[in-house]
């Protein structure tokens, strides 16, 4: 193991090695250390979905870097010569009467912000490009579709986080794995190293990307950061004929992979309450596939394959901490993404170098930074959400 290094990443998940990958193009010498194997977090129990959730967000700039982030991804396998298995995916949000005005908004939000066209489907319409979704049974109104723009995606984790630490290996990133942070040093407001189950490594900045685990790490420096960890869980059909359009709808989310199989789960932390349990249980999976087969009554007889149970590293306004930590010079925040960390790596990976590089902190890093949470919130022990 490396003795000292200019930058030391914790976290082995997508944005740990998308960080990764692009300091070592910068010839920025980095290690980075992960307690398991790489992508055995969130990462690899996501959705590994890649669209940008920004849209309807007043801040335009926060929008655009959320689209950025989706046209990176569209280039990576160029980029990096991998077959990531990115597969670009078409969907109709479907509109229920109670939501149409809602969605008319965002539309015109998304549209402004964005510069992007968005057409606005009436149910007869939608019969025509995708007559398998039933919208004579179901309270719809219409849908909204995102116009000759492929903002919405999927990808392989495993492949995408093999093809990013591969090449920042080839430019000189040292990669640990099975290796634990067990502590980081703290001398005169600065850091000064980190003790891992394999040895110590000197160096003056460190990268939190641990994901479900970045408070536990953050308090390692001596830092109370608002991010908690909430179980989601996720299931993966047998392989189908593709579907040209997925009948978006509400919390639900899901996907079809370049195989043909299906993705699919439900935003559930809103009624959990924070852990570390990873079991999988079927309970959970009853609505999202409810609503599939209620959409697509096709799929209603289509095999379940596998499920699993897995973690959203959350905070309190459900967007990302990105930064510099104000009371501690070296450390640096990559995480609380939500269920969106896979979307966003990308720009995590721009925003961090471009720091660490460049010396630059962008509008949108300061969106992002630490100091947005009053102190109540960095002290808080219990749930961020009242729902039951």
């Amino acid at each position: 193991m490396k003795k000292t290094a200019e930058v030391i990443i914790i976290g082995g998940g997508i944005s740990g090695c998308t960080i990764a990958y692009n300091l070592s193009k910068e010839n920025v010498d980095t290690v980075l250390v992960e307690k398991g194997s790489l992508a055995s977090g969130a990462t690899g129990r996501s959705g590994s979905m890649i669209w940008n959730i920004w849209g309807t967000d007043p801040d335009k700039e926060l929008a655009k870097l959320g689209l950025s982030s989706t046209r990176k991804f569209a280039e990576l396998e160029e980029e990096l010569g991998y077959d990531i298995e990115y597969t670009p995916s078409d969907y109709l949000t479907i509109v229920t009467p109670e939501e149409e005005e809602h969605y008319r908004k965002a539309m015109a939000i998304t549209q402004k912000n964005l510069g992007l066209h968005i057409e606005y489907l009436k149910p007869d319409e939608i019969k025509k490009i995708a007559p398998y979704i039933d919208v004579d049974n179901n309270p719809v109104v219409g849908a909204y579709h995102l116009c000759n723009h492929r903002i919405n995606a999927g990808a392989n984790p495993f492949y995408t986080v093999e093809a990013l630490i591969t090449n920042a290996k080839r430019a000189g990133a040292k990669i640990y794995t099975d290796t634990e942070v067990t502590d980081i040093e703290v001398e005169n407001g600065k850091i000064e190293g980190i003790l891992t189950t394999k040895g110590k490594i000197k160096t003056h900045t460190v990268i939190n990307a641990a994901g479900a685990w970045s408070s536990d790490v953050a308090k390692m420096a001596g830092i109370k950061i608002p991010t908690m960890p909430y179980r989601d869980e996720a299931f993966v059909t047998e392989p189908l004929m593709h579907l040209p359009y997925l009948a978006e709808r509400g919390d639900i989310w899901w996907r079809q992979e370049k195989n043909g199989q299906i993705i699919a789960g439900e935003e559930t932390h809103i009624i959990r309450k924070p852990e570390y349990n990873a079991a999988a249980s079927l309970g959970p999976l009853q609505r999202p596939i409810h609503t599939i087969q209620q959409y697509i009554p096709q799929l209603g007889n289509v095999n379940i394959l596998r499920h699993w149970g897995g973690f959203e590293d959350v905070t309190p306004d459900k967007l990302p901490i990105v930064g510099e930590v104000d009371e501690l010079k070296g450390l640096i925040l990559a995480c609380g993404c939500d269920g969106f960390g896979f979307s966003f790596s990308q720009a995590h990976g721009k925003l961090i170098t471009d720091l660490i590089v460049r010396q630059e902190k962008s509008k949108v890093m300061e969106y992002f930074n630490l100091r947005r949470f009053a102190r109540k919130y960095r002290e808080y022990t219990g749930r961020w959400y009242d729902w039951p």
